[in-house]
């Protein structure tokens, strides 16, 4: 019986060298590199193949091998990946050559074979991982839900009896699951293509025909994690449509309430702009500190009019303030780094507008209570963060986004804040969600004393 997770994670062959014909009007003739969403569809599937676990990559080339060695060339070194090539001679006979010219360079060796046109989901690759194949075998990602199929005539389809494909192709009248083009493969599969292509057959699925006779192709299940086939432009659309559904789900179970309903939509708008740019998250974060800091100038000019224009400012900032995350996401490219630098300059956003708010207030009002109530409140938008990373950290689990958590965030002080200089009374609305902010913290700190008493 074979062990359930490889040893170490294998090397992935990427097949890139088909010409993509049905892809040319979006992506000028080179598939890999064709651009979707800030990132090509060659680096998309090499960084979903890397969160899974895997370093090493053989990219097998083909049309315009030259142009596609650079740009995977590029990306290797700037993401830190091992990448090889082998150029595949005759990869117009079909992607059964392709395949084959990796022979050599593979050997022994358990490799992952997957599509540089699919978009694929790391948790796919997980799973296939986690099952790999027996000596002599090679296992296949299925996909059982027909419903959720993006172009059902298109698929590659699989008949399977007692978990192994039994038959593979297009054209099937009578099948089970779809085909994601992911493979999990000992050189098996080598063998399987030669005995094809002695038949004058030369796709992949005709290989793994020849391996599914004799019952060495296992089915692996991966209902439920996505992955498309980007082969024309109809794809490519569905692709982009994918990623900014994504963003709206990455961090609902995070957001606060203002963020779901307000700020999301408009800074996913945003985003999915600044994501085709050369714009980093980072220098969004910083972006949007300084409009914070300038919305404080105003606040701290104090009247009507100036507080309007920060309130306006402050509110902007939120939104942009969501924007560093999902230009990560999009591209790949979110840090530890720019987490915590994000953390660090709200806590400063928060503590400048909220004395600008209080300075702007005292002028026209002397003493020193309008400087005890900005104080209290300023504090509390510094302690909202801290209360749950210190929970976090005595408890080993982060606490949880229920609604003390959302109503305690960031969005919703600084809405209020906004709110209250339309109505120009914006330390009156400090006053406010000071209080409230404290009153969240001590339910918070309520709680995990009680979870100390269980």
């Amino acid at each position: 019986m074979a062990d359930k997770t490889p040893k170490q994670c294998p090397l992935a062959v990427i097949l890139a060298a088909g010409e993509g014909s049905r892809l040319k009007p979006a992506c000028g003739g080179s598939k890999p590199i064709a651009p979707l969403m800030g990132l090509s569809l060659g680096e998309r599937t090499l960084c979903a193949c890397a969160k899974a676990g895997v370093r090493r990559f053989l990219i097998v080339l083909g049309h315009r091998g030259e142009e596609v060695r650079a740009h995977f060339e590029e990306i290797g070194l700037r993401r830190g990946f091992k990448v090889d090539f082998k150029v595949a001679d005759d990869w117009t006979l079909g992607n059964g050559a392709s395949v084959l010219a990796a022979a050599d360079f593979v050997g022994d060796e358990l490799f992952l074979l997957t599509m540089v046109d699919h978009m694929v989901e790391p948790g796919l690759y997980r799973k296939l991982l986690q099952e790999p194949p027996r000596s002599g075998e090679i296992c296949l990602a299925v996909d059982r839900n027909r419903n959720g199929l993006f172009d059902v005539e298109d698929t590659t389809k699989v008949s399977l009896i007692n978990g192994h494909v039994q038959a593979i192709g297009k054209d099937l009248k009578a099948w089970d699951a779809a085909d994601t083009g992911v493979f999990l493969c000992t050189p098996a599969l080598f063998k399987g293509i030669e005995k094809a292509r002695a038949r004058d057959r030369h796709g992949l699925s005709d290989g793994v025909s020849e391996l599914a006779g004799n019952g060495a192709v296992r089915a692996v299940d991966v209902t439920g994690e996505a992955w498309l086939d980007v082969d024309d432009p109809k794809a490519l659309r569905e692709a982009e449509r994918s990623l900014i559904d994504s963003l709206h789900r990455g961090k609902g179970k995070e957001d606060g309430y203002i963020s779901i309903w307000l700020n999301r939509p408009i800074s996913v708008w945003i985003s999915t702009r600044l994501a085709r740019t050369r714009i980093t998250p980072d220098q969004i974060t910083v972006a949007s500190f300084l409009i914070a800091l300038v919305a404080a100038g105003f606040f701290a000019a104090g009247g009507f009019a100036a507080g309007l224009v920060g309130g306006i400012l402050l509110q902007a900032a939120s939104v942009l303030d969501g924007c560093d995350g999902e230009v990560a996401r999009l591209k790949e490219c979110g840090s530890e780094r720019g987490a915590w630098l994000d953390t660090i300059l709200d806590r400063y956003s928060d503590l400048a507008v909220s004395l600008a708010i209080t300075y702007g207030y005292a002028v026209a009002h002397p003493g020193a209570l309008p400087w005890v109530g900005g104080m209290l409140a300023g504090g509390g938008f510094l302690l909202a963060s801290y209360v749950t990373k210190e929970y976090q950290l005595r408890f080993g689990v982060p606490y949880p986004n229920d609604t003390l958590n959302r109503l305690k965030r960031h969005d919703l002080r600084v809405f209020i804040l906004f709110l209250g200089a339309l109505a120009g009374a914006p330390f009156a609305a400090l006053l406010f969600i000071g209080a409230l902010t404290h009153l969240l913290l001590a339910g918070i700190i309520l709680k995990g004393w009680r979870r100390t008493l269980t």
